[in-house]
């Protein structure tokens, strides 16, 4: 395939995969027809990696305050924790990358447009979405590209299930 001129992708997911196959297309002159059920951006910058590292980061800080390598100079200190704060900076740190590598990029892309909804195969070809805002859209493609992604896994410890989302 030296060129995808003219044809029409449907890429169901926003995820990484998704946002690089559907630039990819575009950059090569296809039109995109992008689906996304939930958030733009997918798992990873939404829900999983990047606030995950995010709460990390800041518990590996907490935890630096506590120890002090200068005995009598500094003093180390168990630090107070705002958790309300620490969730809405975490949040606004999410936002700000979501917008910055995906839902910006969306906007100047004119090749790609963007259906907020969960999309069905109706046969090899043709595919409706039911639209979060209600009704369905029928979209006829040349090519598809499924980059739905996974979701966070819980594992399997005794009281994780009554324990509070870091989330």
């Amino acid at each position: 395939m030296n060129s995808d001129k003219n044809l029409h992708i449907a890429v169901i997911g926003s995820g990484g995969a998704a946002m690089a196959a559907a630039l990819k297309a575009a950059e090569r002159g296809a039109r995109i027809t992008l689906i996304e059920r939930g958030i733009i951006g997918g798992t990873c910058v939404n829900t999983g990696c990047v606030p995950s590292k995010i709460m990390s980061r800041a518990a590996h800080i907490a935890h630096l305050r506590t120890e002090s390598p200068f005995d009598g100079g500094v003093s180390a200190q168990i630090p107070k924790v705002d958790r309300a704060n620490l969730l809405q900076q975490q949040q606004t740190r999410v936002e700000e990358l979501r917008d910055a590598k995906y839902e910006g990029i969306l906007r100047d892309q004119t090749a790609i447009t963007v259906l907020n909804g969960e999309a069905r195969f109706v046969d090899a070809n043709n595919l409706v979405v039911q639209l979060n805002e209600g009704g369905e859209q029928n979209v006829h493609f040349d090519r598809a590209f499924i980059g739905t992604g996974a979701r966070p896994a819980e594992p399997s410890i005794p009281g994780l299930v009554q324990a509070e989302s870091a989330n």
